[in-house]
């Protein structure tokens, strides 16, 4: 009770007007300072544009020494505060600081286990958080994934282990696609299913040591029935997932028109 009683009396000893007018003043040279460097950086980025994401990383690291300084010096500097309140503002920050570092922590242990089992390795297409894309960088706390738009996106590890993943090749460079069309009932199915067949044999983009898969199926769309035939093929790079896809569609629509399968193809009712 002591203590605590002369860290109160010491705090409230080194509230007075020219010590806060000191503080204020040293926080205001420090901003002015930072917004100094930031103009600086901004005209770097426009005469020397090559070097932009160098000039725009460097300045959380200023700005983070900057106000580090600013609270050094004004805590021993400026106000100089007695040992027991010292003491007690040091248990403080840990207790902060022990609450705000759970989350963290979380993901440090989540980042642990994924190592050691891992659902998912750098180069895996996977579906992380509502996110599709290809695994680029495995870190402690975080997964970075590269989307098929060219975004960057970090997941928590803590966010991954609560949650689905989804994984297209496990480890592997090829991967499974599938791709659906939709045909008349009227159109021969055998035919059907052999030009789609050959027109996927003949994609630069298929990896043919593993089978070409094609399925039928029937769907009821617009009013009336329709059959629909399913592509089950593989890509020999993961990358190429979406140029697979494209050069599927556009070789096996080119095939079904070239037997004008779609010339029967009644309008959907309005």
């Amino acid at each position: 009770m002591d203590n605590s009683r002369e860290a109160l009396k010491a705090f409230l000893d080194i509230i007075s007007f020219d010590r806060i007018l000191s503080i204020l003043l040293l926080c205001l040279f420090a901003w002015l300072f930072l917004v100094l460097v930031q103009f600086c950086l901004n005209q770097l980025n426009n005469k020397l544009p090559k070097y932009r994401l160098i000039w725009n990383r460097s300045y959380p690291f200023v700005r983070l020494f900057v106000w580090l300084g600013v609270i050094i010096y004004s805590i021993i500097g400026i106000i100089d505060p007695h040992e027991n309140l010292i003491l007690a503002v040091v248990g403080s920050i840990s207790i902060v600081v022990g609450l705000a570092t759970q989350e963290p922590a979380k993901n440090l242990i989540a980042g642990f286990i994924i190592m050691l089992n891992p659902p998912y390795r750098v180069g895996d297409m996977v579906t992380l958080a509502g996110h599709y894309g290809e695994v680029i960088k495995l870190e402690w706390s975080v997964t970075w994934l590269r989307t098929f738009d060219d975004n960057t996106v970090m997941v928590p590890n803590a966010e991954a282990l609560k949650t689905a993943v989804s994984n297209a090749n496990s480890g592997a460079l090829d991967e499974m696609v599938v791709v659906k069309f939709t045909l008349p009932m009227s159109v021969d199915h055998n035919k059907a299913i052999a030009l789609a067949r050959e027109a996927t044999q003949c994609s630069p983009y298929t990896f043919l040591n593993k089978p070409i898969i094609v399925n039928l199926g029937n769907d009821y769309s617009f009013g009336q029935y329709q059959q629909t035939i399913i592509v089950k093929a593989y890509v020999m790079d993961v990358r190429l997932e979406k140029k697979f896809v494209s050069d599927i569609n556009i070789r096996v629509l080119s095939a079904f028109k070239n037997a004008h399968f779609y010339d029967e193809q009644q309008t959907p009712p309005t």
